[in-house]
């Protein structure tokens, strides 16, 4: 009988062990994969330039609705390729393509479709 007791003694704590060391599984390092950046959604943005910063490489459009994306509002833009800032003024009607992805948001395929009056150039 003594030797029958130390054996469910030893199996409840074989039992114990394992089920402790199971549990602490969620608990040891996994390798996580980084999810995948989500595809760009591209608008079609048509407003006026209402100032360039050329240090912060951004232009500040006064743009109208986009239908399904955001009200008619001025905000400012990263224009990408940085070079596309050289053709703009303030004034210049302008067109592009609004690139969202994941957190950020640039113009590009910039259009200049009419130019600002000279007097108002100044």
């Amino acid at each position: 009988m003594k030797n029958s007791n130390q054996t469910a003694t030893l199996l409840i704590c074989l039992l114990i062990l394992m089920m402790g060391t199971a549990c602490n599984q969620g608990s040891q390092p996994t390798v996580k994969i980084s999810p995948q950046a989500t595809p760009a959604k591209h608008y079609q943005l048509r407003g006026k330039v209402v100032s360039i910063d050329q240090q912060s490489k951004m232009v500040n459009i006064d743009s109208e609705a986009i239908p399904g994306f955001m009200e008619a509002m001025t905000m400012p833009y990263r224009v990408k390729p940085e070079s596309e800032l050289d053709q703009l003024h303030p004034g210049d009607a302008i067109t592009g393509d609004l690139v969202v992805q994941d957190d950020g948001a640039w113009l590009e395929n910039i259009t200049v479709t009419g130019h600002a009056p000279a007097s108002a150039a100044k």
